[in-house]
């Protein structure tokens, strides 16, 4: 019986302590830190279309993120305008996430 009463009371304690501490600690936690690495333009053909992506790459060369920032068919008659625009918008983007990063 006294081990028993001994578990209750180890129980109500744990749920105590348990309880202060989901109190005290601040809900908004903040956003974890993106990983390491360096922001960079890049291009490449996919079934007959021209992807321009930003990528996030690690020091080892390991791509940690990417986003694309446009498409352009290959045989578009504007390609050449289209391509150019994009690879600026690109690099927008990539001074952009860069400063945010600091």
């Amino acid at each position: 019986m006294v081990l028993l009463e001994a578990a209750v009371v180890i129980g109500v304690v744990c749920v105590l302590v348990f309880g202060t501490v989901r109190l005290l600690t601040p809900t908004d936690r903040p956003r974890l830190a993106a990983p390491p690495g360096r922001w960079q333009t890049a291009h490449r053909d996919v079934k007959g279309e021209t992807w321009v992506v930003l990528q996030k790459v690690s020091g080892g060369g390991s791509l940690l993120d990417e986003h694309l920032v446009a498409t352009i068919p290959v045989d578009d008659a504007e390609y050449d305008a289209r391509f150019l625009a994009a690879m600026a918008a690109a690099r927008e983007r990539q001074a952009l996430f860069e400063a945010e990063e600091g």
